[in-house]
């Protein structure tokens, strides 16, 4: 993927945020009286799922950072390997990605069909770009964590963990 201008990636990273904001308000207004209830439960987990995935790789690359000489978030030193980056590459931005399943779940309307997956598109190819980003700035180390860790496959992130601790 060919690496993106500054300008190209502010304006891909606020389209993807006013999506899922807009989203989110659209289906207050959308929402159904004959909504089926179990997709609303079911955007409730994904959404306790989306909400952990959201806040706990913040406060582990800040500690990261911290205890390697950085100054904390985005100033990355080290490859963080712990924890749920020992499972997805880019958990922050699977549980966007689930942040917009969640608002498709209670929404159950076309227009907020549309707005996630045009949403959750932007958001992969942002990891996308922020996977070049960390091989040009951490070199091999990110380069073998590329084949160890999937994306954001959680699933098979688990099996590989489960693997890899049985093998040690």
């Amino acid at each position: 993927m060919k690496k993106w201008s500054r300008r190209t990636g502010i304006v891909v990273w606020i389209a993807a945020f006013m999506l899922l904001v807009i989203a989110w308000i659209v289906s207050w207004y959308l929402t159904r009286p004959d909504a089926i209830r179990t997709l609303w439960y079911v955007g409730w987990v994904v959404w306790i799922a989306g909400a952990v995935l959201i806040i706990l790789p913040l406060f582990m690359i800040y500690v990261g950072s911290r205890a390697k000489g950085g100054k904390g978030w985005f100033d990355a030193v080290t490859v963080v390997d712990r924890g749920i980056y020992s499972v997805v590459r880019h958990p922050l931005y699977l549980g966007w990605l689930l942040m917009y399943l969640v608002v498709i779940f209670f929404g159950q309307h076309w227009v907020i069909l549309l707005m996630g997956i045009a949403g959750i598109v932007c958001v992969y190819l942002i990891s996308l770009q922020e996977e070049q980003r960390l091989i040009e700035r951490l070199g091999e180390d990110y380069m073998r964590y590329l084949q160890n860790v999937p994306r954001m496959n959680i699933i098979l992130g688990i099996l590989r963990a489960l693997r890899r601790r049985k093998d040690k």
